[in-house]
Protein backbone atom coordinates (compact mmCIF):
# COMPACT_ATOMS: atom_id res chain seq x y z
CA UNK A 1 0.00 0.00 0.00
CA UNK A 2 2.91 2.27 -0.39
CA UNK A 3 3.53 3.16 -3.95
CA UNK A 4 2.08 6.68 -3.42
CA UNK A 5 1.46 7.01 0.12
CA UNK A 6 4.73 9.49 0.18
CA UNK A 7 3.84 11.18 -2.60
CA UNK A 8 -0.18 12.12 -1.37
CA UNK A 9 0.68 12.80 2.02
CA UNK A 10 2.41 15.82 0.85
CA UNK A 11 -0.44 17.07 -1.14
CA UNK A 12 -2.10 20.05 -0.19
CA UNK A 13 -5.22 20.85 1.98
CA UNK A 14 -8.29 20.44 -0.67
CA UNK A 15 -11.93 19.90 0.64
CA UNK A 16 -12.61 16.72 2.86
CA UNK A 17 -14.98 14.78 3.18
CA UNK A 18 -14.37 13.44 6.44
CA UNK A 19 -15.95 10.13 8.05
CA UNK A 20 -13.87 9.43 10.83
CA UNK A 21 -11.66 11.86 13.14
CA UNK A 22 -8.49 8.78 12.63
CA UNK A 23 -9.69 7.56 8.79
CA UNK A 24 -8.41 4.12 8.08
CA UNK A 25 -8.69 4.61 4.41
CA UNK A 26 -8.08 7.31 2.81
CA UNK A 27 -9.23 8.68 -0.91
CA UNK A 28 -8.27 11.47 -3.11
CA UNK A 29 -10.09 12.27 -6.17
CA UNK A 30 -9.02 14.11 -8.65
CA UNK A 31 -12.07 15.61 -10.81
CA UNK A 32 -13.34 18.06 -13.03
CA UNK A 33 -16.88 19.71 -12.87
CA UNK A 34 -17.25 19.42 -16.14
CA UNK A 35 -16.04 15.61 -16.98
CA UNK A 36 -19.56 13.29 -17.16
CA UNK A 37 -17.81 10.16 -16.12
CA UNK A 38 -17.16 12.50 -12.27
CA UNK A 39 -20.50 13.38 -12.07
CA UNK A 40 -21.82 9.80 -13.09
CA UNK A 41 -19.28 8.74 -9.77
CA UNK A 42 -20.38 11.11 -7.15
CA UNK A 43 -23.09 9.13 -6.73
CA UNK A 44 -21.34 5.99 -6.11
CA UNK A 45 -18.81 7.49 -3.83
CA UNK A 46 -21.75 9.49 -1.81
CA UNK A 47 -23.24 5.39 -1.62
CA UNK A 48 -20.03 4.44 -0.30
CA UNK A 49 -19.72 7.14 2.59
CA UNK A 50 -22.82 6.27 3.63
CA UNK A 51 -21.95 2.61 3.85
CA UNK A 52 -18.62 3.20 5.27
CA UNK A 53 -18.93 6.32 7.85
CA UNK A 54 -16.60 6.28 10.18
CA UNK A 55 -14.08 4.59 7.89
CA UNK A 56 -13.08 6.40 4.92
CA UNK A 57 -11.67 10.44 4.17
CA UNK A 58 -12.32 11.06 0.77
CA UNK A 59 -10.39 14.56 -0.50
CA UNK A 60 -11.48 16.60 -3.71
CA UNK A 61 -8.56 17.38 -6.12
CA UNK A 62 -9.28 20.35 -8.34
CA UNK A 63 -8.58 18.98 -12.04
CA UNK A 64 -10.37 20.96 -14.58
CA UNK A 65 -9.41 19.75 -18.01
CA UNK A 66 -8.52 21.96 -20.96
CA UNK A 67 -10.88 20.72 -23.07
CA UNK A 68 -13.92 21.69 -20.63
CA UNK A 69 -14.36 25.24 -21.04
CA UNK A 70 -17.27 25.80 -18.10
CA UNK A 71 -14.85 23.66 -15.54
CA UNK A 72 -12.93 25.86 -14.04
CA UNK A 73 -15.38 28.68 -13.86
CA UNK A 74 -17.53 25.63 -11.66
CA UNK A 75 -14.34 24.76 -9.69
CA UNK A 76 -14.57 28.70 -8.68
CA UNK A 77 -17.72 28.10 -7.79
CA UNK A 78 -17.52 25.39 -5.46
CA UNK A 79 -14.53 26.77 -3.92
CA UNK A 80 -16.29 30.10 -3.32
CA UNK A 81 -19.15 28.11 -1.53
CA UNK A 82 -16.31 26.60 0.41
CA UNK A 83 -15.80 29.70 2.12
CA UNK A 84 -19.16 29.73 3.34
CA UNK A 85 -19.12 26.10 4.63
CA UNK A 86 -20.81 24.75 1.22
CA UNK A 87 -18.25 23.07 -0.85
CA UNK A 88 -19.67 19.55 -0.49
CA UNK A 89 -23.78 21.13 -1.14
CA UNK A 90 -22.28 23.41 -4.42
CA UNK A 91 -20.42 20.15 -5.49
CA UNK A 92 -23.64 17.99 -5.45
CA UNK A 93 -26.00 20.38 -7.34
CA UNK A 94 -22.67 21.17 -10.12
CA UNK A 95 -22.61 17.45 -10.62
CA UNK A 96 -26.43 17.11 -10.71
CA UNK A 97 -26.75 19.91 -13.17
CA UNK A 98 -24.29 19.04 -16.15
CA UNK A 99 -25.95 20.88 -18.60
CA UNK A 100 -26.32 24.17 -16.44
CA UNK A 101 -22.63 25.90 -15.88
CA UNK A 102 -23.13 29.35 -16.61
CA UNK A 103 -22.49 32.42 -13.93
CA UNK A 104 -26.03 32.54 -13.89
CA UNK A 105 -26.27 29.08 -12.72
CA UNK A 106 -24.08 29.25 -9.94
CA UNK A 107 -25.73 32.39 -8.74
CA UNK A 108 -28.90 30.28 -9.11
CA UNK A 109 -27.13 27.32 -6.93
CA UNK A 110 -25.65 30.27 -4.42
CA UNK A 111 -29.26 31.44 -3.35
CA UNK A 112 -30.71 27.81 -3.13
CA UNK A 113 -27.91 27.25 -0.94
CA UNK A 114 -28.91 30.48 1.28
CA UNK A 115 -24.93 31.98 0.83
CA UNK A 116 -24.64 35.61 1.03
CA UNK A 117 -24.62 36.65 -2.50
CA UNK A 118 -21.49 39.51 -2.23
CA UNK A 119 -19.39 37.34 -0.42
CA UNK A 120 -19.92 34.43 -2.75
CA UNK A 121 -19.12 37.34 -5.94
CA UNK A 122 -16.05 38.10 -3.96
CA UNK A 123 -14.77 35.05 -3.74
CA UNK A 124 -15.07 33.90 -7.13
CA UNK A 125 -13.06 36.71 -8.34
CA UNK A 126 -10.27 36.22 -6.02
CA UNK A 127 -7.36 34.97 -6.94
CA UNK A 128 -6.23 33.08 -3.96
CA UNK A 129 -8.70 30.53 -5.39
CA UNK A 130 -7.11 30.32 -8.67
CA UNK A 131 -4.25 29.69 -6.94
CA UNK A 132 -5.59 26.70 -5.08
CA UNK A 133 -7.03 24.66 -8.49
CA UNK A 134 -3.52 25.68 -10.02
CA UNK A 135 -2.00 23.74 -7.10
CA UNK A 136 -4.21 20.79 -6.98
CA UNK A 137 -3.72 20.66 -10.89
CA UNK A 138 -0.09 20.97 -10.68
CA UNK A 139 -0.46 17.95 -8.00
CA UNK A 140 -1.70 15.52 -10.24
CA UNK A 141 0.49 16.35 -13.12
CA UNK A 142 3.60 15.00 -10.65
CA UNK A 143 1.46 12.02 -10.06
CA UNK A 144 0.63 11.24 -13.53
CA UNK A 145 -2.37 12.38 -13.58
CA UNK A 146 -4.06 13.56 -17.25
CA UNK A 147 -7.80 11.99 -17.21
CA UNK A 148 -11.07 12.46 -14.90
CA UNK A 149 -11.59 10.78 -12.69
CA UNK A 150 -8.26 9.33 -11.25
CA UNK A 151 -7.78 8.15 -7.75
CA UNK A 152 -5.47 7.78 -5.46
CA UNK A 153 -6.47 5.01 -2.32
CA UNK A 154 -4.00 4.44 0.21
CA UNK A 155 -1.27 4.89 -1.86
CA UNK A 156 -2.52 2.77 -5.51
CA UNK A 157 -3.66 5.13 -8.23
CA UNK A 158 -7.02 4.26 -10.55
CA UNK A 159 -7.70 5.76 -13.75
CA UNK A 160 -11.29 6.38 -14.98
CA UNK A 161 -14.88 5.80 -13.86
CA UNK A 162 -14.92 2.84 -11.30
CA UNK A 163 -18.17 0.66 -10.65
CA UNK A 164 -19.52 1.00 -6.94
CA UNK A 165 -18.89 -2.68 -6.25
CA UNK A 166 -15.09 -2.35 -7.22
CA UNK A 167 -14.62 0.79 -4.91
CA UNK A 168 -16.33 -1.51 -2.08
CA UNK A 169 -14.05 -4.23 -3.01
CA UNK A 170 -10.78 -1.99 -2.61
CA UNK A 171 -12.25 -0.31 0.78
CA UNK A 172 -12.74 -3.77 2.07
CA UNK A 173 -9.29 -4.62 1.11
CA UNK A 174 -7.73 -1.73 2.89
CA UNK A 175 -9.83 -2.06 6.06
CA UNK A 176 -9.11 -5.77 6.10
CA UNK A 177 -4.74 -5.09 5.43
CA UNK A 178 -5.28 -7.11 2.47
CA UNK A 179 -3.78 -7.25 -0.88
CA UNK A 180 -5.90 -5.70 -3.63
CA UNK A 181 -7.84 -7.83 -5.54
CA UNK A 182 -7.59 -8.19 -8.97
CA UNK A 183 -10.65 -6.39 -10.73
CA UNK A 184 -11.65 -9.79 -12.53
CA UNK A 185 -11.46 -11.21 -16.26
CA UNK A 186 -13.63 -8.07 -18.11
CA UNK A 187 -16.47 -9.11 -20.45
CA UNK A 188 -17.79 -7.90 -23.39
CA UNK A 189 -21.11 -8.46 -25.57
CA UNK A 190 -19.88 -8.69 -29.03
CA UNK A 191 -22.74 -9.91 -30.74
CA UNK A 192 -23.88 -8.13 -33.81
CA UNK A 193 -21.29 -5.82 -33.29
CA UNK A 194 -18.79 -5.12 -36.84
CA UNK A 195 -15.88 -7.05 -36.45
CA UNK A 196 -13.12 -7.58 -39.27
CA UNK A 197 -10.91 -10.92 -39.25
CA UNK A 198 -12.31 -14.61 -38.69
CA UNK A 199 -14.80 -14.99 -36.39
CA UNK A 200 -13.44 -18.27 -35.05
CA UNK A 201 -10.19 -16.43 -33.99
CA UNK A 202 -8.64 -17.60 -30.90
CA UNK A 203 -8.08 -13.79 -30.01
CA UNK A 204 -11.03 -11.20 -29.83
CA UNK A 205 -9.67 -7.41 -29.64
CA UNK A 206 -12.61 -5.14 -28.57
CA UNK A 207 -11.96 -1.29 -29.41
CA UNK A 208 -14.07 1.21 -27.74
CA UNK A 209 -13.81 4.03 -30.07
CA UNK A 210 -14.42 7.71 -31.49
CA UNK A 211 -15.20 8.39 -34.82
CA UNK A 212 -13.91 12.23 -33.89
CA UNK A 213 -10.84 11.08 -31.43
CA UNK A 214 -7.68 12.12 -33.66
CA UNK A 215 -5.86 9.15 -31.36
CA UNK A 216 -8.43 6.73 -32.58
CA UNK A 217 -7.35 7.90 -35.90
CA UNK A 218 -3.57 7.93 -35.35
CA UNK A 219 -3.64 4.26 -33.84
CA UNK A 220 -5.29 2.84 -37.74
CA UNK A 221 -2.61 2.17 -39.19
CA UNK A 222 -0.49 0.67 -36.53
CA UNK A 223 -2.98 -1.17 -35.58
CA UNK A 224 -3.98 -2.87 -39.05
CA UNK A 225 -0.55 -3.44 -39.29
CA UNK A 226 -0.64 -5.91 -36.37
CA UNK A 227 -3.82 -7.48 -37.17
CA UNK A 228 -2.05 -8.48 -40.91
CA UNK A 229 0.55 -9.57 -38.58
CA UNK A 230 -1.55 -11.70 -36.71
CA UNK A 231 -4.57 -12.45 -39.43
CA UNK A 232 -5.02 -16.24 -38.40
CA UNK A 233 -5.02 -15.39 -34.83
CA UNK A 234 -6.89 -12.55 -34.16
CA UNK A 235 -10.39 -10.64 -35.05
CA UNK A 236 -11.10 -7.14 -34.47
CA UNK A 237 -14.53 -6.18 -33.56
CA UNK A 238 -15.88 -2.59 -32.98
CA UNK A 239 -18.10 -0.99 -30.29
CA UNK A 240 -19.35 2.48 -31.00
CA UNK A 241 -18.37 5.33 -27.87
CA UNK A 242 -18.93 9.01 -29.26
CA UNK A 243 -17.26 11.05 -26.64
CA UNK A 244 -19.90 14.42 -25.47
CA UNK A 245 -17.27 16.67 -26.50
CA UNK A 246 -17.08 15.32 -30.09
CA UNK A 247 -20.19 17.02 -31.47
CA UNK A 248 -20.07 15.53 -34.77
CA UNK A 249 -18.62 12.08 -33.68
CA UNK A 250 -21.90 10.55 -32.95
CA UNK A 251 -23.75 11.77 -36.54
CA UNK A 252 -20.84 9.86 -37.56
CA UNK A 253 -21.42 6.39 -35.75
CA UNK A 254 -24.94 6.62 -37.12
CA UNK A 255 -23.41 6.49 -40.65
CA UNK A 256 -21.20 3.98 -40.16
CA UNK A 257 -23.70 1.83 -38.28
CA UNK A 258 -26.31 2.93 -41.68
CA UNK A 259 -23.47 2.07 -44.15
CA UNK A 260 -23.19 -1.84 -42.19
CA UNK A 261 -26.43 -1.95 -42.91
CA UNK A 262 -25.90 -2.35 -46.88
CA UNK A 263 -22.52 -4.05 -46.08
CA UNK A 264 -20.41 -1.08 -45.54
CA UNK A 265 -19.53 -0.65 -42.05
CA UNK A 266 -15.56 -0.43 -42.99
CA UNK A 267 -15.66 1.16 -45.97
CA UNK A 268 -17.49 3.69 -44.22
CA UNK A 269 -15.41 3.65 -41.16
CA UNK A 270 -12.16 4.40 -43.08
CA UNK A 271 -13.64 6.90 -44.58
CA UNK A 272 -14.61 9.12 -41.89
CA UNK A 273 -11.17 8.60 -40.09
CA UNK A 274 -9.71 9.73 -43.27
CA UNK A 275 -11.59 13.20 -43.30
CA UNK A 276 -12.28 13.31 -39.76
CA UNK A 277 -12.42 16.86 -40.14
CA UNK A 278 -15.16 16.87 -42.50
CA UNK A 279 -17.84 14.42 -41.06
CA UNK A 280 -21.11 16.89 -40.84
CA UNK A 281 -24.33 15.42 -42.48
CA UNK A 282 -23.52 16.41 -46.20
CA UNK A 283 -19.94 15.05 -46.20
CA UNK A 284 -21.25 11.55 -44.41
CA UNK A 285 -24.19 11.42 -47.41
CA UNK A 286 -21.50 12.06 -50.15
CA UNK A 287 -18.97 8.96 -49.13
CA UNK A 288 -22.50 7.31 -49.09
CA UNK A 289 -22.49 7.88 -53.17
CA UNK A 290 -18.74 7.59 -52.87
CA UNK A 291 -19.01 3.78 -51.99
CA UNK A 292 -22.49 3.48 -54.27
CA UNK A 293 -24.60 3.20 -51.53
CA UNK A 294 -28.95 3.06 -51.63
CA UNK A 295 -29.01 6.51 -50.40
CA UNK A 296 -32.73 6.60 -49.70
CA UNK A 297 -32.29 3.36 -47.51
CA UNK A 298 -28.83 5.24 -46.27
CA UNK A 299 -30.98 8.46 -45.15
CA UNK A 300 -33.44 6.36 -43.86
CA UNK A 301 -31.21 3.99 -41.72
CA UNK A 302 -29.31 7.24 -39.94
CA UNK A 303 -33.01 7.98 -38.33
CA UNK A 304 -33.27 4.63 -36.93
CA UNK A 305 -34.17 4.01 -33.53
CA UNK A 306 -32.60 0.59 -33.75
CA UNK A 307 -29.18 2.22 -34.95
CA UNK A 308 -29.53 4.88 -32.17
CA UNK A 309 -30.01 2.74 -29.89
CA UNK A 310 -26.93 -0.10 -30.67
CA UNK A 311 -24.92 3.08 -29.99
CA UNK A 312 -26.41 3.82 -26.84
CA UNK A 313 -26.08 0.40 -25.87
CA UNK A 314 -22.33 0.23 -26.79
CA UNK A 315 -21.69 3.26 -24.63
CA UNK A 316 -23.50 2.17 -21.79
CA UNK A 317 -21.43 -0.67 -21.89
CA UNK A 318 -18.42 0.75 -22.19
CA UNK A 319 -18.67 2.93 -18.67
CA UNK A 320 -20.68 0.02 -16.66
CA UNK A 321 -16.63 -1.50 -18.01
CA UNK A 322 -14.73 1.77 -17.31
CA UNK A 323 -14.02 3.32 -20.58
CA UNK A 324 -13.27 6.92 -19.56
CA UNK A 325 -11.56 7.72 -23.59
CA UNK A 326 -10.75 6.10 -26.56
CA UNK A 327 -9.50 4.39 -27.49
CA UNK A 328 -9.94 1.76 -25.33
CA UNK A 329 -8.93 -2.39 -25.96
CA UNK A 330 -10.72 -4.87 -24.61
CA UNK A 331 -8.67 -8.57 -24.96
CA UNK A 332 -8.95 -11.59 -23.01
CA UNK A 333 -10.93 -9.62 -20.64
CA UNK A 334 -8.40 -6.92 -19.61
CA UNK A 335 -8.41 -3.54 -20.61
CA UNK A 336 -6.03 -0.84 -22.12
CA UNK A 337 -6.36 3.14 -22.48
CA UNK A 338 -4.84 3.97 -25.95
CA UNK A 339 -3.58 1.89 -28.79
CA UNK A 340 0.02 0.11 -27.50
CA UNK A 341 1.12 -2.40 -30.05
CA UNK A 342 3.38 -4.17 -27.30
CA UNK A 343 0.56 -4.66 -24.91
CA UNK A 344 -1.99 -6.22 -27.70
CA UNK A 345 0.57 -8.02 -29.09
CA UNK A 346 1.57 -9.69 -25.23
CA UNK A 347 -2.26 -10.32 -25.01
CA UNK A 348 -2.38 -12.14 -28.44
CA UNK A 349 0.97 -14.18 -27.68
CA UNK A 350 -0.85 -14.48 -23.98
CA UNK A 351 1.55 -13.44 -22.07
CA UNK A 352 1.09 -9.93 -19.73
CA UNK A 353 4.10 -7.27 -20.63
CA UNK A 354 4.77 -6.47 -16.87
CA UNK A 355 4.38 -10.76 -16.32
CA UNK A 356 6.69 -12.59 -19.54
CA UNK A 357 8.06 -15.93 -19.02
CA UNK A 358 11.45 -16.28 -17.49
CA UNK A 359 13.59 -17.47 -19.99
CA UNK A 360 17.51 -17.72 -20.60
CA UNK A 361 19.10 -14.89 -21.86
CA UNK A 362 20.83 -15.59 -25.74
CA UNK A 363 24.35 -16.33 -25.58
CA UNK A 364 24.70 -13.62 -28.27
CA UNK A 365 23.39 -10.44 -25.79
CA UNK A 366 26.09 -7.70 -25.28
CA UNK A 367 27.30 -7.02 -21.97
CA UNK A 368 25.55 -3.95 -21.07
CA UNK A 369 26.16 -1.53 -18.51
CA UNK A 370 23.20 -1.03 -16.03
CA UNK A 371 25.38 -0.38 -12.74
CA UNK A 372 28.07 2.47 -11.68
CA UNK A 373 30.02 2.53 -8.31
CA UNK A 374 32.70 1.05 -7.66
CA UNK A 375 32.87 -2.64 -7.86
CA UNK A 376 34.32 -3.62 -4.74
CA UNK A 377 31.88 -0.89 -2.70
CA UNK A 378 30.58 -2.71 0.90
CA UNK A 379 26.80 -1.22 -0.50
CA UNK A 380 25.43 -3.05 -3.44
CA UNK A 381 21.58 -1.44 -3.93
CA UNK A 382 19.29 -3.24 -6.39
CA UNK A 383 17.26 -0.36 -7.76
CA UNK A 384 13.57 -1.89 -9.60
CA UNK A 385 11.42 0.88 -11.44
CA UNK A 386 9.41 1.65 -14.08
CA UNK A 387 10.90 4.25 -16.36
CA UNK A 388 7.49 5.78 -17.36
CA UNK A 389 6.50 6.75 -13.59
CA UNK A 390 7.20 10.08 -12.23
CA UNK A 391 7.46 8.57 -8.64
CA UNK A 392 10.72 7.01 -10.44
CA UNK A 393 12.03 10.45 -11.05
CA UNK A 394 11.31 11.41 -7.56
CA UNK A 395 13.31 8.29 -5.98
CA UNK A 396 16.06 9.11 -8.10
CA UNK A 397 16.99 12.17 -6.37
CA UNK A 398 16.60 10.29 -2.73
CA UNK A 399 18.86 8.12 -4.30
CA UNK A 400 21.38 10.80 -5.35
CA UNK A 401 21.12 12.28 -1.60
CA UNK A 402 22.19 8.90 -0.24
CA UNK A 403 24.78 8.80 -2.51
CA UNK A 404 26.29 11.76 -1.87
CA UNK A 405 26.03 10.61 2.21
CA UNK A 406 28.03 7.69 1.42
CA UNK A 407 30.36 9.00 -1.36
CA UNK A 408 32.75 5.90 -3.13
CA UNK A 409 30.78 3.13 -0.90
CA UNK A 410 28.04 2.53 -3.25
CA UNK A 411 27.43 0.55 -6.51
CA UNK A 412 24.27 0.80 -8.06
CA UNK A 413 22.36 -2.15 -10.10
CA UNK A 414 19.51 -0.93 -12.39
CA UNK A 415 16.43 -3.48 -12.47
CA UNK A 416 13.65 -3.32 -14.99
CA UNK A 417 10.12 -3.56 -13.54
CA UNK A 418 7.74 -1.85 -16.06
CA UNK A 419 4.19 -2.04 -14.66
CA UNK A 420 1.27 -3.99 -16.13
CA UNK A 421 -0.95 -0.88 -15.86
CA UNK A 422 1.73 1.26 -17.94
CA UNK A 423 1.02 0.95 -21.54
CA UNK A 424 4.07 1.92 -22.98
CA UNK A 425 6.69 0.97 -20.26
CA UNK A 426 7.43 -1.94 -21.75
CA UNK A 427 8.34 -0.41 -25.04
CA UNK A 428 10.50 2.01 -22.76
CA UNK A 429 12.32 -0.39 -20.71
CA UNK A 430 13.20 -1.97 -23.98
CA UNK A 431 14.19 0.92 -25.82
CA UNK A 432 16.94 2.37 -22.87
CA UNK A 433 18.06 -1.52 -22.94
CA UNK A 434 18.97 -1.36 -26.74
CA UNK A 435 20.30 2.29 -26.12
CA UNK A 436 22.99 0.84 -23.46
CA UNK A 437 23.76 -1.75 -26.28
CA UNK A 438 25.54 1.65 -27.45
CA UNK A 439 27.05 2.85 -24.44
CA UNK A 440 24.21 5.12 -23.91
CA UNK A 441 22.13 3.52 -20.64
CA UNK A 442 22.43 6.29 -18.23
CA UNK A 443 22.45 9.46 -20.44
CA UNK A 444 19.03 7.67 -22.35
CA UNK A 445 17.75 7.11 -18.59
CA UNK A 446 18.19 10.71 -17.49
CA UNK A 447 16.24 12.10 -20.59
CA UNK A 448 13.41 9.76 -19.95
CA UNK A 449 13.39 10.75 -16.22
CA UNK A 450 13.78 14.27 -16.88
CA UNK A 451 9.82 13.59 -18.47
CA UNK A 452 8.73 10.28 -16.27
CA UNK A 453 5.59 9.49 -18.25
CA UNK A 454 4.27 7.22 -21.11
CA UNK A 455 6.32 7.83 -24.35
CA UNK A 456 5.23 6.48 -27.91
CA UNK A 457 7.62 5.77 -30.52
CA UNK A 458 7.62 9.43 -31.99
CA UNK A 459 8.70 10.67 -28.93
CA UNK A 460 11.37 8.24 -28.04
CA UNK A 461 12.52 8.57 -31.85
CA UNK A 462 13.06 12.46 -31.10
CA UNK A 463 15.23 11.58 -27.55
CA UNK A 464 17.60 8.76 -29.83
CA UNK A 465 18.29 11.71 -31.97
CA UNK A 466 18.96 13.47 -28.81
CA UNK A 467 21.52 10.66 -27.47
CA UNK A 468 23.18 10.75 -30.94
CA UNK A 469 22.05 6.87 -31.03
CA UNK A 470 22.06 4.77 -34.69
CA UNK A 471 18.13 4.77 -34.88
CA UNK A 472 18.62 1.88 -37.81
CA UNK A 473 20.16 -0.50 -35.31
CA UNK A 474 18.28 0.61 -32.13
CA UNK A 475 14.49 0.35 -33.97
CA UNK A 476 15.55 -3.17 -35.18
CA UNK A 477 16.90 -4.31 -32.03
CA UNK A 478 13.40 -3.18 -30.33
CA UNK A 479 11.58 -4.77 -32.96
CA UNK A 480 12.90 -7.78 -32.60
CA UNK A 481 12.81 -7.67 -28.92
CA UNK A 482 16.15 -8.74 -28.81
CA UNK A 483 16.26 -7.14 -24.88
CA UNK A 484 12.76 -8.48 -23.41
CA UNK A 485 14.09 -11.74 -22.19
CA UNK A 486 16.26 -9.28 -20.04
CA UNK A 487 13.37 -7.44 -18.50
CA UNK A 488 11.81 -10.87 -18.37
CA UNK A 489 14.99 -12.41 -16.22
CA UNK A 490 14.45 -9.01 -14.04
CA UNK A 491 10.79 -9.55 -13.49
CA UNK A 492 10.92 -12.82 -12.42
CA UNK A 493 13.50 -12.27 -10.05
CA UNK A 494 11.64 -9.40 -8.59
CA UNK A 495 8.47 -11.82 -8.18
CA UNK A 496 10.88 -14.35 -5.88
CA UNK A 497 12.46 -11.71 -3.95
CA UNK A 498 8.64 -10.14 -3.31
CA UNK A 499 9.38 -6.73 -5.33
CA UNK A 500 5.37 -6.31 -6.01
CA UNK A 501 6.00 -2.55 -6.96
CA UNK A 502 8.30 0.84 -7.82
CA UNK A 503 10.34 2.34 -6.81
CA UNK A 504 11.94 -0.61 -4.59
CA UNK A 505 15.35 -0.97 -3.44
CA UNK A 506 16.96 -3.73 -2.20
CA UNK A 507 20.06 -2.98 -0.03
CA UNK A 508 21.69 -6.33 1.15
CA UNK A 509 19.00 -8.51 2.57
CA UNK A 510 16.69 -5.41 2.96
CA UNK A 511 14.13 -4.44 1.02
CA UNK A 512 12.96 -0.76 1.27
CA UNK A 513 9.55 0.47 -0.45
CA UNK A 514 8.47 3.79 -1.74
CA UNK A 515 10.32 7.20 -3.01
CA UNK A 516 11.57 7.83 0.30
CA UNK A 517 12.67 4.79 0.99
CA UNK A 518 16.43 5.34 1.29
CA UNK A 519 16.09 8.12 3.97
CA UNK A 520 15.97 5.32 6.76
CA UNK A 521 19.40 4.00 5.89
CA UNK A 522 20.74 7.94 5.65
Amino acid sequence: MWCLMAVAACLGQSSDKTLKTQPQVQILEFADFQCPFCAREAADLEKLRAEYSGSVVLTFKHFPLPIHKQSKPAHLAALAAKQQGKFWEMHDLIFAHPDHLSSEDFEGYANALDLDKDKFRRSLDDPAQSSVIEKDTAEGKALGVNATPTFVIDGHMLVGRQSYARLKQLVEAELKGEEWPGPGRLTVNVAGAPFEGPESAPVTIVEFSDFQCPFCERARAPLQQLLKANQDKVRLVFKNFPLDIHQDSRLAHLAALAAGEQGKFWEMHDLIFTHQRTIKWDDLLGFAAQLQLDLSKFQHDMESPDLKAKIDADKNEGERLGVTATPTFVVNGEMNTGFSAQWLQAKIDHRAPAELQAVDLPTDLPELNLSFGPDDAPIKLRWYVDLTSPLTAQSAVELQHFLADHAGKVRVEFKNFPLPNHSTAMLVHEFVLAAAAQGKFWPVESLLLADPRAKDREELTSLASQAQLDQDKLWADIDAHKYAPMISRDLAEAKRLGVSGTPTFLVGDKKLNGVNALAALR
